[in-house]
């Protein structure tokens, strides 16, 4: 009897032991976070980079770790994932106030409740208006600072 008893605690030791080493689900990356400077960033961040936009004649600031990009677009493979399951958007950032003269990787959206407090979920239209030059895809949309 009690080595059967003792058999069953192994066995569950065993198998619990087993469950917590399996490995878990892979979580999207982190680099889209808020920043004050790149030391604030996940180590796969490059840059902790300014934007600025504007809405209803007020300026709204804010920073995001993020890194640069080559293949521009909605889904860049050189953009990390984002909590929406999504991998980044690649665009120059100059599109939402930036100040690094070059492509980085913007977190992508459905709706303002998909991006961080202080930003809020924009597509091509509202980020350029009617310019036939704007590099954002028509049906994409990225987080801005913005209202909260």
């Amino acid at each position: 009897m009690l080595r059967c008893l003792l058999m069953s605690i192994l066995g569950a030791l065993a198998l619990s032991m087993g469950l917590g080493c399996s490995s878990g689900p892979e979580y999207p990356s982190s680099v889209y976070d808020t920043c004050f400077t790149v030391d604030n960033c996940v180590e796969t961040a490059t840059l902790c980079e300014e934007l600025s936009v504007d809405f209803s004649g007020l300026t709204y600031v804010n920073a995001i770790c993020t890194l640069t990009c080559e293949t521009e677009g909605a889904i860049s493979p050189d953009c990390p994932r984002a909590w929406v399951g999504l991998l980044g958007s690649c665009y120059p950032s100059r599109i939402a106030g930036g100040i690094v003269d070059a492509a980085i990787c913007f977190e992508p959206c459905y709706v303002d409740a998909d991006c961080q407090f202080g930003f809020r979920c924009l597509g091509a239209a509202s980020l350029c208006g009617a310019d036939p030059t704007c590099p954002v895809e028509e049906n994409d949309a990225i987080c801005v600072p913005g209202p909260p």
